[in-house]
């Protein structure tokens, strides 16, 4: 859901290839049924009705708000309009300005057409490309290999489903949406709703998916088509080597989904939160979301089985990918992108799962009132990995310690604290003593910064155990223990965990020549994307800060930032 501050924040980006504003009063306007093509056929958006082209909010008329959420709905819901279908949820937000009715319309596998047109997003334009064969071409060359639920299988049949699971669909459809028009369709007109069946105008195949067997199959049905897949939940906190618990899951996705949730509520303690006048269970709303990514997002034609590991000190769950890009994610600034948007669907209508890129943010902002201070990590890679803390150790912890070693000014000791205590720890190091600590993190920093190529980490650093343990007052003494550039690189690291002003970063170090400071140190670790500007629009700017990233929290903390 958009709160007033997304929406805020997206009238004040203005529009572009992800957003765009309709005014809209009574009626909505036709050249919205363009913008839901264009997003569907792109990377997805949001419509805001209400708001002009110059981003001024206008608001709807309030008499006609529920008349234009059902007409919305109706008519993408209609062949006419939209083809094949698209199902949305509008939200009205409420602003001093008036009423604004936001629709986020999902990247879809399917190519749609409004009016018989095919429509890209270029920027903040809905183009036309019903008659440019090589874009129309690459466009279904590109729904055909982005999303591999979609693939027809002419001989898979009505038989080889499981008609319970039917039923058990409209019920959960119905508890989270009693209008939803879904529950009124039989079977197959359900699937083909649903895009579940679907015929391929480019070949000619027509069937049932992927996607219609892991929702509705038979077990025998899933292997048969999928034979490595699998889904295991385990715990291990007291036999490390094998398990205390597990369960192995070769079922259908509303069975997967609900017996995790299970798995995980028998072993994790239930924690509520008012908010408000409400009472939130926060287990729930944090692994529900969790749970809900790992179906959904899952790459299903990989070999590899999805794991949930419930450990002494946290939840990993690793999941097969088809990866965007290698890193971890930023959950403030990161652009979400579906993976099986079709199932999504599926998980949305029953109340599972929210828009695309709800999980990351959900479980960020409620899983530091479930463990104080925790933060997720989401590793975007060929398996994706999302751990999830049940304690907590943070740098800030030893910043005495640390100010020594790094040998920098006592007076700036509530400044790094500050920032420390954002930069947490693997969950192995819970409870080390200073001298583990260390022996931890100096060879992370070396095993890690040699293969940024940018950052142009020195060979001649210690990295061993051993090698560390002869150096004398290698606690206490940074100078003696790292290499002159790693000692800079981790100072700069370590000041802008709040952000600091270079002249003060550079006071605090002691360097005195502003353009080999910049050249050697804190542009290096700028384009590893370890360090970033405060005003980036401004980089001359009398105010310009630099503070670290999340990507550089993780490196300082000795974290893996690929998956293994």
């Amino acid at each position: 859901m958009i709160d007033k501050e997304q929406l805020h924040n997206m009238v004040e980006g203005g529009e572009n290839d992800r957003v765009e504003f309709k005014e809209c009063s009574d009626s909505i306007p036709s050249s919205a049924y363009e913008t839901v093509a264009s997003f569907s056929n792109t990377n997805g958006g949001t419509i805001l009705l209400g708001i002009d082209d110059a981003g001024e909010i206008m608001g709807i008329n309030e008499d006609d708000e529920l008349k234009l959420k059902s007409d919305f709905v109706t008519a993408l819901n209609s062949p006419d309009c939209i083809e094949p279908p698209v199902y949305v949820q509008p939200q009205t937000i409420d602003t001093d300005q008036g009423k604004v009715i936001a629709v986020t319309i999902p990247n879809s596998s399917q190519v749609h057409k409004h009016a018989g047109k095919v429509y890209l997003r270029d920027v903040e334009s809905d183009t036309d490309i019903t008659n440019n064969q090589q874009r129309l071409s690459d466009l279904y060359q590109k729904k055909r290999t982005a999303f591999t639920e979609t693939k027809i299988y002419p001989e898979l049949t009505f038989e080889d489903l499981d008609s319970s699971l039917f039923d058990k669909a409209r019920k959960l459809i119905r508890a989270n949406q009693s209008d939803h028009p879904w529950i009124v369709l039989d079977d197959k007109e359900l699937l083909e709703a649903s895009i579940l069946y679907k015929k391929d105008f480019t070949t000619g195949q027509e069937g049932l998916t992927l996607a219609a067997a892991l929702i509705f199959g038979k077990d025998q049905t899933i292997q048969s088509l999928l034979p490595a897949y699998k889904v295991e939940a385990m715990v291990r906190r007291e036999n490390l080597d094998r398990w205390d618990d597990r369960i192995t899951l070769r079922t259908n996705l509303i069975d997967t989904y609900q017996q995790l949730k299970e798995f995980v509520y028998k072993h994790l303690s239930q924690k509520f939160h008012m908010e408000g006048d409400q009472r939130i269970d926060l287990r729930d709303v944090i692994f529900r979301e969790v749970i809900g990514n790992a179906v959904v997002h899952r790459e299903y034609t990989s070999a590899l089985s999805t794991n949930l590991i419930i450990g002494r000190n946290e939840v990993t769950i690793t999941n097969p990918n088809k990866a965007l890009f290698h890193g971890p994610i930023d959950p403030s600034s990161f652009n979400p992108h579906p993976k099986n948007p079709n199932i999504r669907k599926f998980f949305t209508s029953f109340g599972w799962t929210d828009e695309i890129g709800s999980g990351i943010r959900n479980t960020t902002k409620w899983l530091p009132r479930y463990v104080p201070n925790a933060k997720p990590l989401f590793i975007e890679d060929d398996v994706f990995k999302t751990i999830i803390p049940l304690e907590v150790a943070h740098l800030g912890t030893y910043v005495n310690k640390w100010i020594t070693l790094l040998d920098l000014p006592e007076e700036l000791s509530q400044h790094i604290e500050e920032g420390l205590e954002e930069v947490l720890l693997p969950s192995d190091l819970i409870g080390a003593s200073w001298n583990e600590v260390l022996l931890y993190l100096v060879p992370s920093w070396h095993k890690k910064g040699t293969k940024l190529e940018r950052l142009d980490w020195p060979d001649k650093q210690f990295y061993k155990e051993e090698d560390i343990k002869e150096v004398p007052s290698w606690t206490t003494n940074g100078t003696k223990l790292l290499h002159k550039k790693v000692m800079y690189l981790i100072q700069i690291l370590t000041l802008t965990s709040t952000p600091i002003s270079l002249d003060d970063m550079m006071s605090a170090i002691g360097y005195k020549n502003r353009a080999t400071f910049r050249g050697n140190y804190l542009d290096p670790l700028e384009n590893v994307e370890f360090v970033t500007k405060t005003i980036p629009d401004k980089p001359q700017s009398p105010d310009q800060k630099y503070v670290i990233t999340e990507k550089g929290k993780l490196f300082l903390g000795g974290h893996n930032l690929v998956s293994e």
